[in-house]
């Protein structure tokens, strides 16, 4: 059968256009078939005009289908050679027009909602020996499906069922064997036998049921019968969760093995991710993210130290943060060095293959998902969050007051300390001093309310997918906007996407070009909006009576003098935006030489380009301390900002180039068809290139025409110093070129479905490492097999549908972009003193360097019984990375602090375990009434240690100066111990004299020579912290539950972590002030644990928390007897505290990580409204953690005592779905 092609023209909305000029095709083809459904609607009753002469019928048609909108059906050997046709009609309708032009043809037709079917007349007069074949087609819910194509294989005869899903064919005379095909867009193929029957009846399974799996690996797609490698293949629509932004987020609990880590609930903040382990100390440790075959690379080329840091809020997107996640169709983790080593030297961390849609064969097809989401701001009463009110904070000031503690640096005199200075100075009588007292008291501002919002976002994705078996074609857009539960921030982005498949005889091609927007907006970081709610004492209001704002005077760090603060103006006089837009183009072709052989060209490159702005305007607090101000005017000889805001630039362009070739071998080598050997061979070349700028200017005026103001250097000597000498001010350019040639080979061999061997061999040329040439290339390589018992000595076992044994073993390198083996000096501007151009060492040769080398062991057992109602994955794997790259501390007069070496050595083992269970199916057999329940629990352990032959011993480190900071924050490398391992100081009790902390391995007398005579004071480290776990956990997973009762839908995913602790909200933090007092400034709010603090001797047996101590006393804990040693180990026994075992607990927890109801509509009911599929649901994302009780409040998987600052915890959403399908 033949269907014509649609085409139609439109205008296109000129916001779609923005920086997507390129993209022009993509909007253009989407709106294009918008246009068509809408002609289509109106066809049946429109009256047109004809005129043509002695044309044919199928150029008649051609002008009907422009001027009508229906597309028309017919078998070309019937209407090819009816020709002559004169025409001369005016406002008639598509019927009275057809019954001219066929008239005379003995050719009829029918119509079928927007088809127009052509066929011979059927003349009952003449026996027709032709065979009749009726039906219906059903989908698996048992509702009718109109409009599916009814093919007779191997001919182009066929029809379409009607609007009832029924269809009538005669079938050619004289063929004993006849294949009936029936194709549907979303449903599984299906062919069936004629055998003399008069009616077929067809069931349609949904295209994901039943079907064979292919894991895609991006160098190829293979059956997974004959896979050798450990990987998860996950189809997209499983984890889908609307509200959702990016894939990346949609992991977790999902991928076994995988370690999922998400620090901050921020707009576009980025997870960390984990596969087996972790293979490198100093390079970076996330995944390799792999797109249609093509390697994709972060926007900004952030450094592995900022990647790896626990505590780094990322905002700036990963590889993957500009794709849609309905663009994507599949996602296979690669995880063992079998499925990794075609990556080389780049995949050390596992990869991540993501695979997206294509268009399926057609008539045009347009889908609709919208989606509302509404997130839920933090609040005091979220698990109790342990901060005080106002009455207990008025209280603690009270006693603070009552027991003569001073506070000599205080920030602002507010509050129930600034009432009582300003009565003891006369300044107010006792009866307003109590009325103020009284007022603060009642206050109890809401911070996280006016810091925080409820918030409501929305996503749109408009898709169009259609074609024919030779060219089909799949276009997208999207916009989503996703407003931050902090109040000024928010997210755009706009996605357009095309993708062209073509398949013509023995060429085949593929064209994507995938275009993004990001446009989000915070507040500048140093605000710390959320430490502000956390850490602000809830006695303070944000706004007078009148409600206007209510500001206080506060400390002034470079100004030294008190200026008027208000949060939520510094908020709103400043901002910090993060603008970014990418293009990725992606050809692949393809041509068959031969039936076994096949030559492959894949093309990628990709654009991506992102500005950050931060500014603070001229009347922010920031600017007015910078200005220095005097009686309201800027001081002359200190102002470094004498007038307007400041502005903070930092462009990247990223450029990446991927140019692959590959020839491959394919065919059973004997004449049975049992061993088949696949073969393929190829060559890469990759470039990637960052470069950027970043400048920080002052004196910025945007108000005033985005103008930088004149300032006279001489009248300002502070200000010209700053922008002589200041590197911001000078402002930096940066370059980062990484060029790589690789050469790769696969071969495999298969016995029948029995038996499969495998080995990858891969070839990575580099020149930064080492003089010596057998340093320069490292080769990649790995064998691996799957024996599939269930086809041999297995194979009349009931109830086993499947038991397959697979093992792998390879090797692979890794690398790190910034070093050489070459001198690299950074040459700079003019010194400021001695006047002449200075230069410094930016890399320091390293001409002994190798690579970091990883082996890998991996064995899995798959299963499946009982017609698949039960299925899993059994795993175990072993990873050993040797010549780890690690820092060594040298002599200053190198001209640099540290060097790398090859040192370490990493350990990396665990068991991935994946099931499948469905335990109720009631839905078997296409009877859609009833009840299904499909459970997929999904575990994965990671254990990690370093480990080094050249340092005898546990607990040795591998690092010269490691502090005891580091030590407490997890960022030390000791031998025996698992990455990520921090210390803590032990607690002993509580003093029962005044209530100050005590600790084990610190009392002078006992360990002052002990600790003198050690040989460094990472013994002394050592000795006086002890291990209090892992910040990583290293087991994790997720049950996730299917529900299924006849057109309801309901999916519960929970994610559960096991193995990490947390170190507590620290109780005596940088706002206690702690140079000069234990009390906290007056401004200052504090946690509620000191509510139940030591008050007399004896509540040591009942509470852990200090007490408040007299001033003397306090001023002496400041000054303990190690603190001039050479071995010091700690500030001080506050800090210690906060530091303390005491205050470290379990992070494991059991997350309700996503729950969704959903209703797909009957068949019937589309067909009335005019569409093809309606579905709506109704979710919720994080909706609930159980965790450690003594975290009350604390999120455990973004919130640590260890991170500089409070994150925003990953909050609840509810989002309601709809999708429809025209």
């Amino acid at each position: 059968m033949k269907e014509c092609k649609l085409s139609y023209l439109f205008w296109i909305p000129p916001k779609y256009l923005k920086m997507l000029r390129a993209m022009k095709v993509v909007i253009l083809l989407l709106f294009i078939c918008c246009g068509q459904l809408s002609a289509n609607m109106k066809a049946q009753g429109q009256k047109i005009d004809l005129h043509v002469e002695h044309k044919s019928l199928v150029e008649v048609m051609d002008m009907l289908k422009l001027k009508s909108g229906f597309s028309f059906i017919y078998s070309a050997e019937d209407v090819e050679k009816v020709t002559g046709i004169t025409v001369n009609v005016m406002k008639k309708n598509v019927d009275e027009i057809l019954e001219l032009v066929l008239k005379g043809t003995g050719l009829t037709y029918k119509v079928e909602g927007n088809l127009i079917v052509l066929r011979k007349i059927l003349h009952e007069k003449k026996e027709d020996k032709r065979r009749l074949v009726t039906g219906i087609v059903l989908d698996t819910e048992r509702d009718t499906l109109p409009g599916v194509n009814v093919l007779i294989k191997g001919t182009s005869v066929g029809v379409v069922t009607d609007l009832h899903g029924k269809y009538s064919l005669y079938l050619p005379e004289g063929d004993d064997v006849v294949v009936l095909c029936f194709t549907f867009i979303g449903k599984r193929p299906k062919e069936v036998k004629y055998s003399g029957q008069k009616v077929i009846n067809v069931i349609l399974e949904d295209e994901n049921m039943e079907m064979e799996e292919v894991v895609v690996t991006g160098y190829q797609k293979i059956d997974k019968r004959h896979l050798t490698s450990a990987v998860t293949t996950i189809k997209a629509e499983d984890i889908m969760m609307p509200g959702v932004s990016t894939i990346d987020k949609m992991l977790e609990g999902h991928v076994p093995g995988m370690i999922f880590m998400q620090n901050s609930g921020q707009v576009g903040a980025t997870p960390r991710l984990r596969i087996r382990g972790t293979s490198t100390i100093l390079g970076t440790q996330e995944p390799l993210w792999v797109v249609d075959g093509i390697i994709q690379t972060d926007p900004v080329n952030l450094s592995p130290d900022q990647i790896n840091d626990l505590d780094f809020v990322n905002l700036l997107g990963n590889a993957i943060g500009g794709l849609n996640p309905n663009d994507i169709e599949q996602i296979d983790i690669l995880k063992d060095a079998s499925a990794t080593a075609l990556y080389g030297t780049r995949a050390a961390n596992g990869v991540i293959v993501i695979t997206t849609k294509k268009g399926k064969p057609g008539p045009p097809s347009i889908s609709y998902n919208v989606s509302g989401s509404y997130s839920r701001r933090p609040r005091y009463t979220d698990r109790a969050v342990n901060v005080m009110n106002s009455v207990e904070r008025i209280d603690f000031s009270r006693e603070i007051v009552e027991k003569g503690l001073e506070n000599m640096l205080i920030d602002s005199w507010v509050g129930y300390e600034g009432a009582m200075i300003d009565y003891m100075k006369g300044k107010i009588n006792f009866e307003e001093f109590q009325r103020q007292v009284s007022l603060y008291e009642s206050v109890n501002t809401d911070w996280f309310d006016i810091i925080c919002r409820d918030v409501f976002s929305h996503s749109h994705t408009l898709s169009l997918s259609g074609g024919s078996s030779n060219v089909r074609y799949y276009a997208s857009v999207r916009y989503n906007k996703e407003n931050g539960v902090l109040r000024k921030e928010s997210g755009d982005q706009y996605n357009a996407n095309v993708k062209v498949t073509l398949n013509q005889g023995n060429f085949t091609g593929s064209f994507s070009l995938n275009g993004n927007i990001r446009e989000s907006k915070y507040t500048p970081s140093e605000l710390k909006l959320l430490d502000y709610a956390y850490n602000t004492t809830r006695a303070l209001p944000a706004y007078n009576e009148d409600g206007s704002l209510w500001f206080y005077d506060r400390n002034a760090s470079y100004s030294q003098t008190f200026l008027p603060f208000n949060i939520l103006h510094e908020r709103d006089e400043s901002y910090n935006t993060i603008d970014g837009n990418g293009m990725t183009f992606n050809m692949q072709l393809g041509y068959l030489f031969l039936k076994s052989l096949k030559t492959e060209f894949t093309l990628g490159y990709t654009v991506n380009d992102t500005q950050q702005e931060t500014y603070y305007s001229e009347d922010s607090f920031y600017a007015t301390n910078l200005r220095y101000e005097r009686n309201g005017k800027p001081d002359e000889e200190h102002s470094i900002l004498p007038y307007g805001g400041e502005l903070r630039l930092d462009d990247t362009k990223n450029r990446s180039l991927t140019v692959r070739g590959q020839l491959n071998f394919n065919r059973f080598i004997d004449k049975d068809n049992i061993h088949l050997l696949s073969i393929a061979i190829g060559g890469e070349a990759s470039s990637t290139k960052y470069e950027g700028y970043s400048q920080t200017r002052r004196g910025y005026l945007p108000e005033r025409g985005l103008l930088f103001t004149q300032v006279d250097v001489g009248k300002y000597p502070a200000y010209g110093s700053w922008l002589a000498t200041d590197a911001g001010a000078l402002g930096r350019r940066k370059e980062q070129i990484t060029n790589m040639v690789s050469g790769y080979a696969t071969i495999s061999y298969s016995y029948k479905n029995d038996f499969t061997l495998n080995t990858n061999m891969r070839i990575d040329a580099s020149n930064k490492f080492g003089d010596k040439s057998n340093d320069k290339l490292l080769p990649i390589w790995s064998v691996s097999g799957v024996w599939n018992m269930k086809e041999n000595i297995l194979k009349n076992v009931s109830g086993l549908d499947m038991l397959s044994l697979r093992a792998s073993f390879g090797f692979q390198g890794n690398m790190l972009d910034n070093i050489t083996p070459e001198l690299v000096i950074k040459q700079g501007g003019i010194h400021p003193i001695f006047e002449e151009y200075e230069s410094t060492v930016h890399t320091f040769p390293n001409p002994y360097l190798k690579w970091e080398k990883t082996a890998s062991f991996n064995t899995s057992l798959d299963f499946s019984f009982f017609n698949k109602k039960i299925c899993g994955s059994l795993s175990y794997y072993y990873k050993k990375t040797k010549d780890a790259f690690l820092t060594k501390d040298v002599s200053i007069v190198n001209g640099i602090h540290t060097y790398t070496v090859n040192k370490g050595t990493l350990e990396n083992q665990g068991f991935d375990i994946s099931f499948n269970f469905i335990p109720v199916n009631s839905l078997s057999g296409g009877n859609g009434k009833g009840f299904r329940w499909i459970c997929d629990p999904q575990i994965g352990q990671v254990l990690n240690k370093l480990i080094d032959k050249a340092i005898e011993g546990k607990n040795q480190v591998l690092h010269d100066t490691y502090t005891y900071f580091d030590y407490l924050d997890g960022k030390v490398q000791v031998v025996g111990r698992p990455l990520n391992s921090f210390y803590s100081y032990t607690f002993e009790g509580l003093s029962p004299e005044d209530g100050r902390p005590m600790f084990v391995r610190t009392d002078e007398t006992e360990t002052f020579d002990k600790y003198a005579l050690m040989e460094d004071k990472q013994e002394v480290f050592r000795t006086v912290l002890e291990h209090s776990g892992v910040r990583v956990p290293f087991i994790q997973g997720g049950i996730n539950n299917t529900f299924s009762y006849n057109r309801f839908t309901l999916t519960m995913n929970l994610a559960y972590s096991l193995g990490s602790k947390i170190r507590l909200l620290k109780l005596y933090g940088e706002d206690f002030n702690m140079v000069y007092s234990i009390a906290p400034a007056p401004n200052s709010n504090a946690r509620r644990e000191f509510v139940n603090r030591w008050r007399g001797k004896g509540d040591e047996k009942y509470t852990n928390i200090p007490g408040l101590l007299s001033n003397a006393e306090f001023m002496k804990t400041l000054e303990p007897w190690w603190r001039e040693e050479a071995f010091a180990f700690a500030d001080n026994i506050w800090q210690m505290y906060d530091n303390a075992d005491i205050r470290v607990v379990s992070g494991n927890y059991l997350k309700l990580q996503y729950l969704a109801l959903r209703y797909t509509f009957s068949n019937e009911l589309c067909r009335k409204l005019h569409v093809k599929q309606l579905s709506m649901s109704l979710s919720g994302t994080n909706l609930f953690t159980w965790s450690h009780k003594a975290l009350k409040g604390q999120d455990p998987t973004s919130q640590s005592g260890s991170a500089k600052q409070i994150n925003l915890s990953i909050r609840p959403t509810y989002t309601l779905n709809l999708n429809v399908t025209f």
